[in-house]
């Protein structure tokens, strides 16, 4: 497949890179750094996701002085490249009609394909899976990339609790070659929440109604805003399992987070039912859908597909 990668780079005269909607580290650190390679071969490339990004990825992007020089005007390269991006709702763009389509990505429920895939669902974050490549593509990160990748790769994998392997070996090499100070990455993860973070957070733990199956505790709730804060948050705070619902104006989205269930195999299944497009991988996923429906029917879904997995009643805890 690299070769085919090669070849695919090699006769494009431009390219896109697309992110997921509001990106995070892991998606957003993933198109970086193979701009970063691409620049290199001289290739002329453009990020296509409107200068959007989660609040940790601008905070962490802004201390490291990166720009992200992107643009909605140039979505229509031969070749499109998409990072963290498991169906096409998480797009901010199209991808225009005619364009290759290459995948990176560690999300095994999706609903998009590409021409080309370089996925792992056993990976806890796409950054990996790009360093992976294009280390044996021959590119060597400047300490500036290494330092965003390795800060992404904390971020997504909660500083190693959801850590491989394979990891620790990304890790170790992204230091041995740039010279990076682990230390130096940690410290730009310290985040601060504004004003609108912290009351989705409070709001958040307001509504929340928890469940009990055996000896897990599955907790919902719905906010406006920061529903991946607020999931994050809950497992935090004591939940298995973590399903914030949340009102967009044109859309629903459900994103979930769990240690213990495959929360992406089941906003899959709800997806079906509401009409939307759901992804992700084992211990992370969301789900949107342009149909909307009342939160009490949305809770309802989310309950009666967790029974059926479990194959046991969930008892609401009071």
């Amino acid at each position: 497949m690299l070769n085919e990668l090669k070849r695919l780079i090699e006769a494009s005269t431009r390219i896109t890179l697309m992110t997921h909607r509001n990106p995070d580290l892991d998606s957003l650190a993933s198109a970086l750094l193979f701009r970063d390679y691409l620049n290199e071969l001289g290739k002329l490339s453009c990020l296509a996701n409107n200068c959007n990004a989660d609040k940790e990825a601008k905070q962490v992007l802004s201390k490291l002085g990166i720009e992200l020089n992107c643009t909605q005007t140039c979505t229509c390269g031969d070749l499109t490249i998409l990072f963290d991006v498991a169906n096409k709702a998480q797009l901010e763009v199209e991808i225009c009609q005619g364009s290759r389509v290459v995948v990176f990505d560690h999300h095994e429920v999706r609903g998009i394909r590409g021409d080309l895939e370089f996925i792992d669902p056993k990976s806890p974050s796409t950054i990996e899976v790009v360093i992976s490549v294009l280390r044996e593509l021959g590119y060597a990160p400047s300490g500036l990339m290494a330092k965003l990748a390795l800060v992404a790769i904390l971020s997504e994998t909660n500083r190693f609790s959801r850590a491989t392997q394979g990891t620790f070996e990304t890790v170790a090499w992204l230091l041995k070659t740039s010279g990076v100070n682990y230390k130096d990455a940690l410290a730009l993860l310290v985040r601060e929440l504004d004003e609108s973070a912290k009351i989705a957070l409070i709001k958040g733990s307001i509504r929340l109604i928890p469940y009990r199956a055996g000896s897990m505790i599955v907790c919902v709730t719905n906010v406006n805003a920061y529903e991946g804060l607020v999931a994050g948050k809950l497992l935090d705070i004591g939940c298995d399992a973590a399903f914030v619902v949340s009102d967009h104006g044109d859309e629903l989205r459900i994103v979930a987070r769990s240690r213990v269930i495959n929360v992406a195999m089941i906003l899959n299944k709800i997806a079906e039912e509401l009409g939307g497009e759901g992804g992700g991988h084992e211990g992370a996923g969301m789900l949107v859908t342009k149909v909307k429906q009342p939160y009490v029917k949305v809770l309802n879904l989310i309950i009666s597909n967790l029974e059926n997995m479990l194959g046991e009643k969930l008892r609401e805890i009071k």
